[in-house]
């Protein structure tokens, strides 16, 4: 069972299945049933940036997540290779389904590769070979990809209304206060491969406090929206998540509180939660 557990967390599994979630939630708020080719493509699509990610940073992971390099470390020769098929495979799917949709994960599939791969063109314009590199902008990268989840389940359904589209925003501050969190737990090894992220540069209270800011937000924004009458009122339900990521992070607070399984579980287990609360909210 551990090691069905360790795979499933470790193996990039289960953020992938967090994708999908996040693609089911927004299929609902279109007022869509999500089929199963629209998470198979969200789940393949997010694995896959995952396993190019690991695979371009296995060393760094050996001091930040040991456990997730020893149990990578027997594929570790052929991560890109799995990303590649993951990514072919979405995009198979993907062709079958219609084809603005299909040029469209173009975007993400950019963002993947410039996030974890780089090219020194790249220096020229940011200072730096890969998108996480650069302060904040790693974390608004991850945060941006992830709001057009949104975008590319409305292209899929061929319907692309402002409601959906302002979706985006909500899930790019949840984005932004997780991923900073990641920062927190990785801030040894970011220092020592000269990576420059908000704990890093700024010390861990200060990026306490920007997390905060950003769940703050994340539930204002969507509050004004109701009140507005533009987001429906079940939506409200989605304030939980910023609620969540309070509570883990004074969990983290807590002497020998253990960084990983906060961040690979709890954290990343979010995404999980959003169809199935966003479901509650609107049979409620």
């Amino acid at each position: 069972m551990n090691r069905v557990a360790n795979e499933l967390i470790y193996g990039g599994h289960f953020l992938a299945l967090g994708t999908s979630s996040i693609a089911a939630s927004s299929a609902i708020l279109l007022g869509k049933s999500p089929t199963l080719p629209l998470l198979l493509m969200a789940y393949l699509f997010s694995y896959g940036a995952y396993m190019l990610n690991r695979g371009s940073e296995f060393d760094q992971d050996s001091v930040s997540n040991p456990s997730r390099t020893n149990h990578l470390q027997g594929r570790s020769k052929f991560l890109t290779v799995i990303s590649a098929i993951s990514f072919g495979l979405g995009y198979i799917i993907a062709f079958f389904s219609n084809l603005i949709f299909f040029a469209a994960l173009l975007v993400p599939i950019a963002l993947a590769l410039a996030y974890s791969v780089g090219s020194k063109k790249m220096k020229g314009l940011i200072g730096a070979t890969r998108l996480k590199e650069k302060l904040l902008v790693k974390n608004l990268a991850i945060s941006f990809g992830w709001s057009l989840i949104p975008v590319l389940v409305g292209l899929y359904y061929k319907s692309l209304p402002l409601l959906l589209l302002s979706f985006g925003p909500f899930i790019f501050f949840r984005l932004m206060s997780n991923t900073i969190f990641f920062d927190v737990r990785d801030v040894r090894a970011d220092s020592k491969y000269g990576v420059r992220t908000v704990p890093v540069v700024y010390g861990k209270t200060r990026a306490f406090s920007i997390m905060n800011a950003f769940d703050i937000a994340s539930a204002i924004y969507v509050g004004i929206l109701v009140l507005l009458a533009f987001f429906p009122l079940y939506t409200l339900i989605m304030c939980v998540l910023p609620m969540y990521s309070v509570v883990y992070r004074l969990a983290s607070l807590r002497p020998k509180s253990n960084m990983d399984y906060l961040c690979d579980v709890v954290a990343d287990g979010e995404y999980l939660l959003w169809g199935p609360v966003l479901f509650v909210g609107k049979i409620l």
